[in-house]
Formats: structure tokens, C-alpha cells, sequence
């Protein structure tokens, strides 16, 4: 972006947002109608994600926790349990962080250099979850980050920190209490922002960047452990950095468990995935397309976590990834993808996190293949559990 001008700098940051498209002429992504369709729509969720990471809320001096996924913007796979926010900072400047812990089963902090990225050092500087910080009887909180040590909650900050990241993860999406969480700056007084066309510029160059080099890194990623693992089938559960892959270790919250495989069915097949979840504080299962992005969640069964699953008598999870509704308990909506990606979580387990284990099978076998005690659904009672679910995203998200 070489101009001075609004113009310019309007036209330049056009001109370095469409390398993004080539992310749509790749040749070994998936090449079916429907993630075609979705392509462009992925590319402006990273866009709408990106002018609030690097424009609006690019101000460290004036820091503010925004929403950056939510039920139409899940790229790098987001959490449908989850409602997540950031926040940019500087490492010489000292930050309160306060709210009310609410009732959810996960409320993470999270310190990092960088964001997913290629081109840019990243790096998880440290974090806190709930459990482990001193909570108010009222369910209040403060939390100091800065370079010095404070009493009380506290996590430095290093030199070169950039992102406070927050996750909340909910069980019930209705009825549980969500957090209350907000930043301030403490040791200046910032004042209004004076924006000049070589800030905006910077800004705009950083949106334009972060567009293409997520999508291109997260293609990447996906097509990358594919080709390793192979598909239906999960590996054993590993902290972030577990996996062959090189990225997880700057991603993925360090109380995590992750268990991440691929599936490929057609209209006829189902994969049955089957674990006994031990005792967590916070369990999930998810499923996406190849663009590594959640996928519609107030429409579509996408993920089920250990509140809304259905355990057998056994103890056992069983989930069904399937085109159609089978009618019965966990269906994973496949959306007519025929392939994508799967995702377990365990979050704080008691036992060793089991490895998921998958079977292929015909879709008119599921009754057959499932136990005699598994409860039939009814179309309206997959309605009305799907309804649940979008109101409990336009609660969450309003």
C-alpha cells in the first residue's frame, strides 16, 4: 500500500485483499459443488473477523475484548460451545481485567506473541483458566497483567506479548450463566484516538494479510493431516503440540485434549464414532467441511458436548456422522459434505483422554449396528432440540 491518499489506500487494500482468491483455484481442495459455494462465503467470515483484529480493535493503548467467531464466522475450526474474544496489548503497559466467572464449565486467559500465521513468530506466552484463579464469593474477579509481578491473579507480560485471548466454553447453551469480562488499562490514560492515513493504511495492509494467510494456512493444515492420517478414522488424544502437524502448539487451549481426524461418506454410508468420555470438566465432539470452519450450529447438529450427549447404560458415546437424520441420539449433520473434519476436546480429564474409535457403515444398518436400548428421535424432537440451539446462539451473541 503505497498511497497517501484515501483513495489510494482504499484501492491498494483492494488490490491485497484479492490475493485471497486464489485459495478458490486451488486444485487439491475438495472440488464439489457445495465447498466451492462455500469458499467465498469462508473468505469474507476471515474478512469480517479480520477489520475488527486489525482495524477497529487494533489500538493497544485503548484495549477492548471483542467477539471474533461466532454462529456464521467459525474459521480455524471454532468451538460451537464457545464464544471467544481478544484483545490487543503491549508488553510495557499494565492492564486490570474483571467481570463475574458465571456458571459455564470453561473460562480461559490466554497471553501469545502473533496469531496463527506463516510469516509471523507466534507464540503462547502463558494463561489462567477459572479453576485456577482466586474467584470472589460473589463470582467476581480481577485479573493484573503486566510486567511486574502483582498480587493475586496476575499473568506476565513479556516484551513482545500482542493478544489476550479469552475462552468461554458453555455446556448449556440456554441456561448456563455466561461470563462477564472486560479490560482496562491502568498505568495511562490514552486519551481519544487520532487516526491518521498512515495508521489506517498500516491497519488495512495487516486485514489484507491476515485474509490470505489464514486461509492459505489453514488449507494447508487440513490437507496436510489428512494425507497423514488418512481418513475415518481419529488418533489418541494429545495436548496442543502432540500431534505431527507444527501448528497446534501455538493454537488450541493448553488444558486440551484433542483428538482430530477427517471422514469421507457418501450419501448411502455413516461413520459411528464411539468412546467412554471420563470425567471432565469439558468434553466436545465436532465436525466441519475441509474449509476448516464450523458450520451453520443454530441449523445444523454440528458438535455435542458432554451435557448434551446421550451415554448409553454402558458409559459409551456414540455419535453418527451421516447426510440424513438416523433417528437417533448425537446424529453430526454432514450437511452434504462428503468430506470434512472431526474434532474431540477433553478438557481437564480425570483418566487418560480415550482415542475415539470410528467404523464405516451403511446408513440403513445404523439401527442394526447401534445397541437395542439407543432411544429413537423424532423429527420433532430433533426441531425442537435444534431450536434449543439457536436460542441459545442469539443469547450468546446478540
Amino acid at each position: 500500500m503505497n498511497g497517501s491518499t484515501s483513495e489510494n489506500i482504499w484501492e491498494d487494500f483492494c488490490d491485497s485483499l484479492k490475493k485471497a482468491g486464489g485459495l478458490l483455484q486451488r486444485g487439491d481442495m475438495p472440488s464439489d459443488a457445495l465447498h466451492k459455494a462455500l469458499g467465498p462465503r469462508y473468505l469474507a467470515g476471515l474478512l469480517d473477523s479480520a477489520l475488527d483484529m486489525w482495524l477497529h480493535a487494533a489500538d493497544r493503548d485503548r484495549p477492548v475484548l471483542f467477539t471474533y467467531f461466532n454462529n456464521w464466522k467459525g474459521w480455524a475450526l471454532a468451538n460451537p460451545d464457545g464464544h471467544y474474544l481478544r484483545a490487543h496489548l503491549r508488553g510495557d503497559a499494565t492492564y486490570r481485567v474483571w467481570g463475574k466467572r458465571g456458571s459455564i464449565p470453561y473460562l480461559g486467559f490466554e497471553l501469545s506473541r502473533g496469531i496463527w500465521s506463516y510469516s509471523r513468530p507466534t507464540a503462547i506466552h502463558g494463561g489462567i483458566s477459572g479453576r485456577h484463579m482466586q474467584i470472589n464469593p460473589d463470582g467476581s474477579f480481577e485479573l493484573i497483567l503486566s510486567a511486574k509481578p502483582h498480587p493475586g491473579n496476575w499473568l506476565p507480560l513479556q516484551p513482545d506479548v500482542e493478544w489476550l485471548h479469552v475462552r468461554q466454553f458453555f455446556h448449556d447453551w440456554i441456561d448456563d450463566e455466561p461470563p462477564q469480562v472486560f479490560i482496562e488499562r491502568l498505568d495511562a490514560d490514552a486519551g481519544p484516538p487520532e487516526l491518521t492515513s498512515s495508521e489506517i493504511a498500516t491497519r488495512l495492509r495487516d486485514v489484507a494479510w491476515f485474509v490470505e494467510e489464514e486461509a492459505r494456512l489453514w488449507a494447508d493444515y487440513c490437507l496436510h493431516m489428512r494425507k497423514l492420517q488418512g481418513v475415518n478414522c481419529m488418533p489418541k488424544p494429545t495436548p496442543p503440540g502432540g500431534n505431527l502437524d507444527d501448528m497446534t502448539s501455538a493454537s488450541g487451549a493448553p488444558e486440551n485434549e484433542y483428538s482430530q481426524g477427517y471422514y469421507e461418506i457418501d450419501e448411502d454410508s455413516a461413520l459411528l464414532i464411539e468412546f467412554e468420555p471420563p470425567p471432565a470438566a469439558y468434553w466436545n465432539i465436532q465436525i466441519s467441511p475441509m474449509w476448516y470452519e464450523s458450520l451453520d450450529p443454530a441449523y445444523r447438529l454440528q458438535s455435542h458436548n458432554g451435557h448434551q450427549a446421550f451415554i448409553g447404560p454402558d458409559g459409551m458415546f456414540r455419535a453418527v456422522v451421516a447426510h440424513r437424520d438416523p433417528g437417533v441420539p448425537n446424529w453430526l449433520d454432514a450437511g452434504g459434505f462428503r468430506e470434512g473434519v472431526l474434532l474431540c476436546r477433553f478438557q481437564f480429564p480425570e483418566r487418560s483422554a480415550p482415542q475415539p474409535q470410528t467404523r464405516l457403515i451403511r446408513f440403513d444398518s445404523i439401527l442394526s449396528v447401534l445397541p437395542p436400548q439407543t432411544p429413537s428421535i423424532s423429527l420433532e424432537a430433533r426441531h425442537r432440540e435444534i431450536a434449543r440451539r439457536r436460542h441459545g446462539l442469539a443469547l450468546r451473541f446478540r
